[in-house]
């Protein structure tokens, strides 16, 4: 944190998270105002967590002296199953501890925000909205999409769908059918005990030849055995977090005995956790969601770290609204994101989005990375106040 005006730096020339940390443009917040929003999500969506039927997001909005606004997102979850953070946990944080930090201060860049909460640990996803804010108005005042300033590489992002688990595979063959006619490029599907072996080789029979994968969310047990000799056979893309995010050693026994490779999703916490993961042979692919890592510059650490290692990574979602998408596939521009993003439109999920105008899939399979300043998409506030059920200001 500083008091002295900076001027803003030359635009970095690549990806790498210490020549960002190096960025040098003023953020004066003066306001700090955090949201809840209800909304109803428009179909059902099951995993081994359990069945999702409406959402609570969390947004948050820094207004700084130079009449700049940034927004920023922070999905989560009503009960601590896919990551230690909730809803009310992120609220408590965001309001509590990370708003005060950062209300009433002056920073020179986006680093100077992140550092200012250092010393506290845990509260990612928090973490994560107040970090994105920040970059919402460092992009205003670069004149610069956030895609350019990370080091984008590319206009569109392919994109797979992932499906939740159904009552029936005639089900689920249906909906997978519909988003191929959209373009979709590739499949993720969700497995559970019951749930797996069969459904895969239904999926895999019925739409031959297309990228498919598996997500277990932790759901197996390593002392039960497992469907993965059977899963090994079905040439698939990757077999997602099988078992518990801690369970490193257990995935590094079972990935021995795999010629597909494990993707660490819940596993991968942190760039220190995620680099002793690999170090481990626990994987050999890397979901990287920037809110359950931490943040932007957690995110982009992780992903030169990957690429310095030849490991594929590739970007997921955690059912953001058009708010938070819009960071996400600025990341997803970034050179070693070489798989199909989990990066599927706020329509299959929202009735409606909180961009306007929101964004879809093209029919090359691709969803087209913003160039617009910010998040990238222009901040439908009044949706934002109809969908808000309670308000925190800084004084």
């Amino acid at each position: 944190m500083t008091t002295e005006q900076a001027s803003p730096a030359a635009e970095p020339t690549s990806a790498s998270a210490a020549g960002l940390r190096a960025l040098q443009v003023p953020i004066n917040v003066e306001r700090v105002q955090v949201l809840s929003l209800q909304l109803p999500l428009v179909r059902h969506f099951r995993t081994a967590y359990g069945v999702s039927v409406q959402k609570r997001n969390l947004l948050v909005r820094l207004e700084d002296g130079d009449g700049v606004v940034g927004w920023g997102e922070a999905p989560g979850a009503e009960l601590p199953t896919y990551s230690p953070d909730t809803h009310d946990s992120t609220w408590y944080a965001l309001t509590g501890i990370l708003g005060p930090k950062v209300a009433g201060h002056r920073f020179d860049g986006p680093r100077a925000v992140v550092d200012s909460w250092r010393e506290i640990v845990g509260y990612h996803t928090a973490k994560h909205a107040m970090e994105c804010a920040a970059w919402s108005i460092v992009s205003q005042k670069l004149g610069q999409s956030l895609s350019q300033i990370w080091g984008g590489v590319r206009d569109g992002v392919p994109t797979g769908e992932s499906f939740g688990i159904k009552d029936h595979i005639a089900e689920l063959h249906e909906e997978i059918e519909e988003r191929l006619a959209e373009g979709y490029c590739r499949i993720k599907l969700k497995i559970e005990p019951g749930w797996d072996v069969d459904v895969v080789r239904s999926v895999a029979a019925q739409f031959p030849g297309l990228p498919l994968s598996v997500d277990g969310n932790c759901g197996y047990d390593a002392a039960d055995g497992g469907p993965w000799r059977e899963l090994d056979e079905l040439n698939l893309l990757m077999i997602e977090q099988p078992f518990a995010r801690d369970a490193l050693c257990d995935l590094a026994d079972l990935q021995q005995t795999l010629s597909t490779p494990i993707c660490l999703d819940e596993s991968a916490t942190s760039p220190g956790i995620t680099r002793a993961a690999l170090s481990l042979d626990c994987g050999r692919i890397v979901n990287i969601k920037p809110p359950r890592v931490g943040g932007i510059f957690a995110a982009i650490d992780i992903h030169d770290m990957c690429a310095e290692r030849a490991i594929p990574v590739w970007c997921g979602g955690m059912l953001e609204t058009g708010i938070g998408r819009g960071f996400n596939l600025a990341l997803a521009s970034l050179p070693h994101f070489t798989l199909p993003a989990d990066m599927s439109p706020a329509k299959l999920f929202y009735a409606e989005d909180l961009v306007e105008p929101t964004f879809d899939i093209r029919p090359d399979g691709t969803i087209a990375v913003p160039d617009g300043l910010g998040c990238g998409f222009s901040v439908a506030e009044e949706r934002i106040a109809r969908y808000a059920v309670a308000r925190w200001t800084s004084e």
